[in-house]
């Protein structure tokens, strides 16, 4: 009778112990299914089961974070314009992702991504075109300043798996920015320079845009101010300055952000010898002393952590080593 109740015990023990390990494994298949979540700038929410292995970025800068973030085979495809020298931060890095992603839902889908990554700015019936087919898509938040681009390295990099790289990158882009901006406290008040942005359309600047921010840091004083001081007040007016606007505003540097569209358009060398040979600009001290900086367009409206890059190349050029 002792025999018989030991071994009906034990049976019922062995029952339960299955149970619970099935149960363990049961969990621990959620689990791995759910490798992790985030969730994106519309507050919807996306899961992966592993990191995803066929990306696509459709905007340019996304494409120049991304590229910083991991390993290039990850890569199913980039923005159109990631390959010009002009507009592109990154064509050395891109130089091993040929693929060019056209920013339609066929293109798109015909390039099988487990991610598409696309910003706050583009519009939604972009983004749920691409959803409407089955495609995942993480929308990051679209930086303007200096001080938004942490935000979107950090959403970008927590989408496609690289919470510690997105962090490297911020901190390597902020250290950067602020030792260029310890050099400038340094510089004498009398000793500091005025600049002046023009791109083909003319002088451009003032507060709210990143080269505003990027000459701050640098040292360097957006003089847009001092040729037109209420254009926040402005609306729908063109923020463009007249010739007269510039001979009021004074820059000691003018400084052109060059794109020719691919030859389209004048080159920044054309532009700026255009500016020095124009009598109404015969005044302007940039002009006087021909103090102009010819820089891609890249350098001018950069919006990942080659911002880094601009500010060390401004401060450089207008102030040296």
């Amino acid at each position: 009778m002792h025999r018989l109740l030991f071994l009906i015990l034990a049976l019922l023990a062995m029952a339960c112990c299955s149970g619970c390990a099935d149960t363990i494994d049961q969990q621990n298949t959620a689990t791995s299914k759910e490798c992790y979540a985030v969730q994106d700038v519309r507050g919807k929410k996306l899961s992966f089961e592993a990191k995803p292995q066929r990306i696509v970025s459709l905007y340019i800068y996304g494409d120049e974070v991304l590229l910083g973030l991991v390993n290039h085979k990850r890569i199913a495809g980039l923005s159109k314009w990631v390959h010009d020298k002009d507009l592109s931060m990154a064509t050395e890095e891109a130089k091993d992702v040929k693929q060019i992603a056209a920013n339609t839902p066929e293109a798109v889908l015909a390039l099988k991504p487990d991610l598409v990554l696309m910003p706050s700015s583009f519009k939604m019936e972009q983004i749920s075109a691409l959803e409407d087919l089955g495609v995942k898509v993480f929308v990051y938040p679209s930086a303007s300043r200096l001080s938004n681009i942490p935000a979107s390295i950090r959403a970008i990099g927590a989408a496609v798996g690289e919470k510690k790289q997105a962090e490297k990158l911020i901190t390597d882009m902020q250290q950067r920015i602020s030792a260029v901006e310890e050099k400038a406290k340094k510089i004498a008040p009398e000793k500091r320079k005025r600049g002046l942005l023009f791109l083909r359309l003319g002088a451009i600047g003032g507060k709210g845009i990143i080269f505003n921010d990027i000459m701050t840091a640098a040292g360097v004083e957006d003089c847009y101010d001092f040729g037109r001081s209420n254009y926040l007040n402005q609306d729908g007016k063109s923020r463009i300055l007249s010739k007269e606007e510039v001979v009021q505003a004074n820059p000691d540097y003018i400084i052109v952000g060059t794109w020719s569209m691919g030859g389209a358009d004048k080159a920044g060398d054309v532009l700026l010898e255009e500016l020095y040979s124009d009598p109404a600009l015969a005044t302007v001290t940039a002009v006087r002393k021909k103090q102009g900086i010819v820089i891609s367009s890249g350098y001018v409206n950069c919006l990942s952590q080659h911002a880094a890059d601009s500010v060390e190349l401004l401060h450089e050029a207008v102030y040296g080593k």
